[in-house]
């Protein structure tokens, strides 16, 4: 089922450690149901096997539009890609479901081991596995009911029980074979996964043969379902539920901004960190179900658009304008303060870490940039925000600019976050202050400064100077950089790329009293929530 409200304008945004994308979409509804690229790709499996105690409901899948065949009453079934299926009789072809039906019970009824398939687009009823085609026309012609010789194609998949024996198959270039639970309509229908891809999830699967690498397999469940499976990786379950409250808005909005993002394996979002963690339900607890069932349709728009939620772990002192990371314009997505998260005791808000320069030399040849050996990474400008905006890397043979979030990622192993300093073992570096003169503003480094008090005395700054505007503090402070010549020092605060809601600082938010509708617009600005459905 879709519902339809009105028309949205979304924006895919690529949530990654690799940057972000925008493509624009016209949605004329809000899906109602998402497809989740569990294995794929280099990740595809060679087989897979499903587990239930009341049974199963196969048949195939056209977008996200469900077609049962036939129902198995069995606790196991299993696909192979290896499975070999290269013929078998065909007994019948027929444009519906009913019809289908009612032939198989008859040749069954005669005795006939048949089984129930989708192919050439139409429901078909099959008997027999044969490797050739003498073995197909010899059954076709002798057994008790005749038919005609099928050939499958290198994409045909066939169900089969614990014993082997196939129970369905499906042969389609656009098609994929779905598997759910008998009880399919209920949104709570459980499905285990065994072996050593095991877990269970919501909804149901369906299986492609795309490519030589194996079978990729999507799980198709509610969105609401899947946000049980997300707020608890994402979002520690043992938070405020405000706070989880705010994650399940900020989840649901994006997923929804994802339609079709992995289009070419056929899902829409796949379950890591490159849109958003995803697992089976063991994680899941009685607060996320409560934080998502309490938020259940909502969203956050601007004005009329959906607004795509970007988060990250941590941000320090202020969130980051998203144009300074990803070169793009949302009117809601510019820095706000972070005053409630509690960056000095949180994992990784605080950071420092190091990078030979043999080994920075090593990133930089692998990453394709030949510049030589590298002497000197210097951040060359920050955005007001206090995140690295150009980063210097000089080598022997020449030099390379980094500009916006690959001043994060080109040394993703020793930058958390854009909000940092760098500079080489050994030396004592200065923090940069921007010092008002009259009619402009200058940039000062810590040592070079002095202040007006207000008995027009002017004295130096000292290696340790606190700013506060009332709401928040800034403290700027000279540090002698510890480690040898040859060795990177990168000390910072934050993890992530710093655009849109700092998780840890909704944490501290709710902790504060503040409930999720604050929460979200605070971190999203001029923003709305609506309930959609």
């Amino acid at each position: 089922m879709k519902i339809l409200f009105r028309t949205i304008l979304s924006f895919i945004l690529a949530l990654s450690l690799t940057g972000f994308s925008c493509l624009a979409v016209d949605a004329a509804e809000y899906e109602d149901t998402l497809r989740v690229g569990i294995y794929y790709g280099s990740g595809a499996v060679s087989d897979i096997t499903f587990e239930n105690q009341s049974g199963f409901s196969a048949g195939f899948s056209l977008g996200r539009e469900f077609f049962p065949v036939t129902s198995i009453l069995a606790s196991s079934v299993s696909i192979s890609s290896t499975f070999s299926l290269p013929f078998s009789v065909l007994y019948s072809t027929h444009e519906t479901y009913d019809e289908l039906l009612i032939h198989l019970e008859e040749l069954k009824l005669q005795g006939m081991d048949v089984f129930p398939g989708y192919y050439n687009d139409l429901y078909c009823v099959f008997g027999g596995k044969y490797q050739n085609n003498n073995d197909a026309l010899w059954a076709a012609e002798n057994l008790a009911v005749k038919g005609t010789v099928a050939e499958f194609s290198s994409k045909v998949l066939a169900l089969t029980d614990v014993s082997g024996k196939v129970v369905f198959a499906i042969d389609s270039a656009e098609a994929g074979l779905a598997v759910f639970c008998a009880d399919y309509e209920t949104e709570d229908s459980l499905m285990k996964i065994s072996g050593a891809n095991k877990g269970t999830y919501r909804g149901g699967f369906e299986c492609k043969k795309l490519s030589a690498d194996g079978l990729t397999v999507v799980n198709i469940v509610s969105v609401e379902s899947y946000l049980y499976s997300v707020v608890c990786r994402e979002m520690s379950s043992s938070w405020p539920v405000e706070a989880l409250k705010t994650q399940a808005v900020c989840a649901r909005n994006f997923a929804l901004g994802r339609i079709n993002y992995h289009k070419q394996y056929g899902f829409d979002v796949c379950r890591t960190v490159c849109c958003q963690a995803y697992s089976t339900t063991a994680d899941q607890s009685e607060s996320v179900h409560t934080a998502v069932d309490e938020t259940r349709g909502e969203l956050l728009f601007y004005e009329n658009d959906l607004v795509q939620a970007v988060y990250s772990s941590s941000m320090g002192s202020s969130t980051e304008n998203v144009k300074n990371v990803w070169g793009s314009s949302f009117p809601y997505l510019v820095s706000v303060e972070n005053p409630y998260e509690d960056t000095e005791n949180i994992y990784n808000g605080k950071w420092t870490k190091t990078l030979t320069k043999a080994r920075a030399t090593e990133i930089m040849k692998s990453r394709g940039y030949e510049i030589g050996d590298v002497t000197e990474i210097k951040a060359l400008e920050y955005t007001d925000a206090g995140r690295v905006l150009k980063l210097l890397v000089k080598g022997t043979n020449g030099e390379k600019i980094f500009e916006r979030e690959s001043c994060r990622t080109i040394f993703s192993e020793a930058t958390y976050s854009q909000k940092y300093t760098v500079g080489t073992g050994g030396m004592t570096t200065h923090p940069v202050v921007y010092v008002e003169t009259g009619d402009k503003t200058q940039t000062k480094t810590l040592n070079s400064a002095v202040v007006l008090s207000s008995s027009k005395k002017t004295s130096s700054l000292s290696e340790k100077y606190i700013v506060s505007n009332g709401k928040s503090t800034k403290t700027y402070q000279t540090q002698k950089i510890e480690g040898d010549k040859d060795t990177f020092v990168f000390s910072g605060e934050g993890w992530g790329h710093g655009v849109g809601m700092s998780q840890y600082g909704a944490k501290g938010m709710a902790e504060a009293g503040f409930s999720y509708q604050e929460i979200l617009t605070h971190y999203y600005s001029g923003t709305h929530l609506e309930k959609a459905y």
